[in-house]
């Protein structure tokens, strides 16, 4: 994204900040629209990538969702908990109700792009790792805002509410979310606090995903919407 942003908001524009000491954003997706499922909603395991689209989807014991899909890999259903990483500090409230195969392997691979990043501006460790979930602009500005961090860094919790995932075209997607960061912190190089009040909001954007290669999917382009016009 090139569009300075006052005060930043987008997870690259974290990075730069937090290299800068004038960090107040990270990545947050657009709206918690009412689709969204409610936490614990489950999508069962694909038979494979190209499974039907026609998606049934019935209300489970925890009052979430089920979907027709899941990982192409068939290792079981993906569900909020099992995309949230408890060591990392990151929660996946919710996820899309009804997503057919190929949905759900974008949601999957958009939630490897969004921990790998959040685990780069948490330990400032993985920079090689962005290049196998992100690609085009993305890539490019976490990458150079890595090298300027100037050992600033952000300290978890993040909540992540996902609402959407549509198709643009057989290889282009969009993701929609929340991320809830209002009690993240973060620490300059000393490990001091420098949290600002303007660093704890709820920010809305929408990721781009492409398939470059018929496999995986990788973040290439992000927009995000004002802070505190979603919530978790």
């Amino acid at each position: 994204m090139t569009r300075p942003l006052t005060p930043p908001t987008s997870r690259r524009r974290l990075a730069s900040a937090l290299g800068a000491c004038l960090l107040t954003g990270s990545l947050a997706l657009v709206g918690c629209s009412s689709n969204s499922s409610k936490a614990g909603g489950t999508i069962p395991p694909m038979s494979s990538a190209s499974a039907s689209s026609n998606s049934a989807t019935s209300s489970d014991a925890s009052g979430g969702a089920s979907a027709d899909a899941s990982s192409a890999a068939g290792s079981g259903p993906v569900t909020a908990e099992s995309l949230s990483d408890p060591d990392l500090g990151y929660t996946v409230v919710s996820i899309p109700e009804g997503l057919d195969a190929t949905q759900t392997k974008i949601l999957q691979d958009y939630i490897a792009y969004d921990k790998a990043t959040w685990k780069l501006w948490f330990t400032n460790e993985g920079v090689d790792e962005i290049s196998s979930v992100a690609t085009g602009d993305v890539l490019e500005e976490i990458t150079t805002n890595a090298e300027n961090r100037n050992g600033v860094r952000a300290k978890p919790p993040i909540r992540i509410s996902v609402s959407e995932v549509t198709m643009e075209s057989s290889d282009t997607a969009n993701v929609s979310a929340c991320v809830d960061r209002t009690k993240m912190t973060r620490v300059d190089a000393q490990g001091k606090d420098i949290t600002k009040e303007s660093d704890q909001v709820q920010t809305p954007a929408t990721v781009r995903m492409v398939n470059e290669s018929g496999g995986g999917w990788l973040a290439e382009n992000e927009d995000e919407g004002a802070a505190n016009s979603c919530s978790v």
